[in-house]
């Protein structure tokens, strides 16, 4: 479970294409008036939680900052969240659900064709 700041920090690392540092994730961030150090407190959490990694290193001026990017994508993240929480996780109640309140016929021709190829690599 991720608290809201973990959760908004997350949410702007999924948002960007590229990895980021602290400094950066501060400049970004807009009306928040979060400091380097309790944004690198959020990211520390955030690594022990497995959602973020050390992506790479950049030398900026004469320091190295490290950057940072999501270990997991947003769909991976919000699925083991609830496994998580639910251990019966039904997953068939779960898509039924899905498919009755968001499904379009696209999305479920996408999900049909991930089945089959999914069938195939197992071979069943």
């Amino acid at each position: 479970m991720l608290t809201k700041s973990e959760k908004q920090i997350m949410d702007l690392l999924w948002s960007v294409d590229k990895p980021l540092s602290c400094t950066e994730i501060v400049e970004l961030s807009g009306d928040k008036t979060w400091k380097d150090s309790y944004v690198h407190s959020l990211i520390k959490s955030l690594m022990k939680k497995d959602v973020v990694k050390i992506e790479s290193f950049e030398l900026i001026s004469r320091s190295y900052a490290r950057k940072f990017a999501p270990k997991v994508t947003k769909e991976e993240f919000y699925l083991r969240e609830y496994l998580e929480e639910s251990p019966e996780n039904n997953m068939p109640a779960l898509f039924a659900a899905f498919a009755k309140n968001k499904a379009d016929r696209e999305t479920m021709n996408k999900i049909e064709d991930m089945i089959q190829n999914w069938k195939k690599e197992q071979g069943i």
